[in-house]
């Protein structure tokens, strides 16, 4: 089976996570490894982002929460970023420009990480589900069609950050996850230490830059991988006429 293949069809089965309640199965408690609003009408997990704004708000240690992220983190890091996340899916169906990218602003989703959290302190309000695209998509327009939500100026805010968003996709290839989302920050935190993981054999590379070319997130896999960035989406694999590249779940022994 092509890894592309393979990829679309995992992404499938975390979009049918995502929408589960569409059996009839309610909220599970299950701590989505990915972004995805626990809002969405059809939802049965939590999202992470959401959880963690609710347990600064209420002051609550998250046990619970940080043994799922670190879980979640060692298996496969931002593997779940490429291979299951519906945002991340959406930002693979519009990445049609793909551009370097620019490795200090890529630090900007660990800032927007940290607002959230001071915004849930200070604030004691999940400020970040208030402007998620993600939220925009899956619970502010259901809920419209729905007849529950209404055009009123929260739902006009969802809409223009959604918009912003996306266009931001569509400009340069997966654009919120390059530089915005906050989940992607945790789970980048183990990128290099999770089992599921890119390796590279030096010994094959010819350092011609057909896999830096292919990157959706704007990387150079044959000088630097398995960094905070890359979500393992073997884009670079595919395009190695070298077999160079490789994604491996073992343990990750890279220095």
């Amino acid at each position: 089976m092509r890894l592309s293949l393979a990829r679309r069809i995992s992404q499938g089965f975390g979009l049918l996570l995502g929408i589960f309640g569409i059996t009839g199965i309610g909220m599970t408690h299950i701590i989505f490894p990915g972004l995805h609003c626990y809002a969405c009408p059809l939802a049965v997990t939590i999202c992470p982002i959401g959880l963690m704004q609710n347990l600064v708000i209420y002051g609550i240690f998250p046990y619970f929460w940080l043994g799922a992220i670190v879980a979640y983190g060692l298996v496969a890091g931002r593997g779940f970023c490429g291979w299951f996340c519906p945002f991340g899916t959406l930002n693979d169906l519009l990445s049609f420009r793909k551009v370097r990218i620019n490795k200090l602003a890529s630090y900007s989703k660990y800032a927007i990480l940290l607002g959230t959290i001071l915004a849930a302190w200070a604030f004691a309000d999940t400020m970040f589900c208030k402007i998620c695209p993600a939220a925009s998509i899956e619970a502010s327009i259901p809920y419209l069609f729905l007849g529950v939500a209404r055009v009123n100026r929260p739902f006009l805010i969802h809409i223009a950050t959604l918009s912003a968003t996306l266009v931001g996709m569509v400009v340069i290839a997966r654009f919120w996850c390059r530089y915005l989302c906050p989940m992607g920050a945790l789970l980048g935190l183990f990128n290099r230490v999770s089992f599921f993981h890119l390796s590279l054999n030096t010994d094959r590379c010819s350092r011609c830059g057909l896999c830096a070319d292919s990157c959706p997130m704007g990387l150079k896999p044959h000088e630097d991988y398995d960094n905070h960035n890359c979500i393992k989406c073997g884009e670079c694999i595919q395009a190695c006429s070298l077999d160079a590249l490789t994604l491996r779940f073992s343990p990750n022994r890279k220095p």
